[in-house]
């Protein structure tokens, strides 16, 4: 019989997985074509694709958040020796949720709501890239771990 450690590391290495991706296909699908194009045509865009964005995004970020710290805490509690590993894994899963708060909340309501200019948008964009891949480096971590502890189990 499968126990419940085995569920929530399953669960946590799935939703991971699919953030993930879903994070590095943002980065080398979306991003490149917002830079590439014209300032207005941007803000347009963002105007309709924003909101889609954050209705996908949010409730996988809410989950790839949830399921792993859930399981770090009851690994941290219950079930298992590999302390390193779960720490490492909640620690990650931390810092990339912390992300949204500390910078993705303020800059993407920027561009929602047109608070740059057009000759602002170029660098705001690059800013956004560079934070969004420091995020996705945090999300593999938090993966890997997730697929280690699963794997030692």
């Amino acid at each position: 019989m499968i126990d419940l450690n085995i569920i929530l590391l399953l669960l946590s290495s799935a939703v991971l997985g699919v953030f993930l991706g879903a994070q590095i296909a943002e980065l080398f699908l979306f991003v490149p074509i917002w830079k590439e194009l014209d300032a207005d045509e941007f803000f347009e865009q963002h105007e309709f694709v924003g909101p889609l964005i954050y209705r996908f995004f949010a409730p996988l970020t809410i989950a790839a958040t949830v399921v792993p710290l859930m399981t770090v805490m009851l690994n941290l509690i219950y079930f298992s020796d590999e302390y390193f590993i779960f720490s490492i894994m909640g620690v990650s899963t931390l810092i990339f949720f912390s992300t949204y708060f500390l910078y993705f909340k303020k800059a993407n309501k920027k561009f929602a709501d047109r608070e740059l200019s057009n000759d602002e948008l170029p660098s705001a964009l690059q800013e956004w890239s560079n934070w969004h891949i420091g995020r996705i480096f945090f999300e593999a971590i938090a993966f890997a771990c997730s697929i280690i502890a699963l794997l030692r189990t």
